[in-house]
């Protein structure tokens, strides 16, 4: 075997090499963008004024007309839309894959299904108006419901 051959067996071997590298870097880039997304995610609804929506909307009785929402929720009324704005803006980043749905999941499961619940009636109605309103919303709901529910903590499961 001549020089000339090893040196392009060593050749190959580090472009091979390199190559195999960068790909493992681009996955920990991937998985560092996913977690500092799920952390600005979890900023974006871990306001005081996000969990007193959610816990007022829990409380009322599904399928409430917009009229019967409002008149219900009172003074209250705009934080639920805007909670559902907040949860409207994070659909697209879920939809594209910069939040993966799981970690989505595991913050908002909940309060998704239950802020799209409560308010589906009254969103339906304002759409005979703004027919792509809240659109987001509705798809994460519908991911949610599509999935079976994860485990509790402790193993149990809902």
């Amino acid at each position: 075997m001549s020089w000339e051959l090893v040196l392009q067996s060593l050749q190959t071997a580090a472009v091979i090499f390199g190559i195999g590298f960068g790909l493992v870097q681009l996955r920990e880039i991937r998985r560092q963008k996913e977690a500092q997304a799920g952390v600005e995610l979890l900023h974006s609804l871990q306001l005081p004024q996000t969990a007193v929506s959610v816990l007022l909307l829990h409380t009322l009785p599904d399928n409430l007309s917009g009229e019967e929402l409002e008149s219900k929720l009172g003074g209250r009324f705009d934080s639920v839309i805007a909670l559902l704005a907040v949860l409207e803006s994070l659909g697209p980043l879920v939809a594209r894959g910069h939040v993966p749905l799981d970690m989505y999941e595991q913050f908002y499961r909940g309060a998704t299904m239950v802020c799209w619940r409560k308010t589906r009636r009254y969103v339906e109605e304002q759409r005979e108006g703004w027919p792509g309103l809240f659109e987001w919303v509705q798809w994460l709901a519908e991911r949610m419901e599509e999935r079976p529910s994860p485990p509790r903590p402790g193993g149990v499961t809902a």
